[in-house]
């Protein structure tokens, strides 16, 4: 499983549309119309949030939680409702019920984030014919510290084999676990928008991604680290931050000291 494009930009629109919800069906349409765009497109780097909906609530839940597999599935979806987060860290033992195993978080980073709701959710996966291979759980938990972008840190278990899609721009070791520091630009524009040949060599790039829908021309870096420990795949990310690598690898490594 490639974690990629999609898998970052879900979360950081669910932490842009807290406040937004939608119900089941609307997700359900969503969904099916992006895996039908994928076909067409054969790619998600120039999926257009304006073809699919209207309106940002729905743009909180249309995009999947990573971009290929090595196995079959290709594309995920994923949608939760927001009534059912938890908004006390003192639940966390519900969530771990709920995703079926103990994970390691901490309630306050160092450097001021606090955690602010945590969720459980179901994430499907799509093989290349638009049909569901499997289904998984997924735990996000999101922080937020004032004056600053909010971060999420996404958990869950593989069911098929990670697969890195880009070099990493970072890497440091905790005692036997990798951790990899990653940056991507995204660049959000108006849907009549022509592409420049500095757009188009931009695009070629593993780390670069242009998305069509916005009012207006928006470029965005979205920063994190990943890693695994004990068969579980975790993601400490969020857009525009502000935070450099070893900042995100201090936050990385407060989580894995947790006893």
């Amino acid at each position: 499983m490639k974690y990629d494009f999609e898998q970052n930009m879900k979360h950081v629109l669910e932490i842009e549309c807290q406040d937004v919800t939608a119900s089941r069906n609307l997700k359900d349409r969503i969904d099916e119309e992006i895996l039908d765009s994928q076909k067409e497109a054969g790619t998600m780097k120039h999926l257009s949030v304006k073809k699919l909906v209207i309106g940002v609530a729905a743009a909180c839940l249309l995009v999947g939680g990573g971009a290929y597999a090595a196995g079959h599935a290709v594309s995920f979806s994923s949608g939760h409702n927001l009534f059912d987060s938890y908004t006390s860290y003192e639940d966390m033992d519900k969530g771990e019920k709920e995703l079926g195993y103990a994970v390691d978080s901490v309630e306050t980073f160092v450097n001021g984030y606090q955690f602010a709701q945590m969720y459980v959710e179901d994430v499907d996966a799509w093989d290349e014919e638009g049909n569901k291979a499997y289904t998984f759980p997924e735990m996000t938990i999101h922080y937020e510290k004032e004056g600053a972008p909010h971060m999420y840190l996404a958990i869950h278990k593989p069911v098929e084999e990670i697969e890195r899609s880009k070099e990493a721009d970072d890497t440091r070791t905790c005692g036997d676990i990798t951790l990899y520091y990653d940056e991507y630009t995204y660049k959000f524009v108006p849907p009549d928008y022509e592409l420049t040949e500095e757009d188009k060599e931009n695009e070629a790039r593993d780390d670069y991604y242009i998305s069509y829908g916005s009012d207006e021309v928006e470029i965005k870096q979205s920063t994190g680290v990943t890693w695994e420990k004990d068969g579980i795949f975790y993601n400490l990310a969020g857009m525009d931050l502000g935070l450099d690598a070893n900042e995100m690898f201090a936050m990385a490594e407060q989580i894995l000291e947790q006893e």
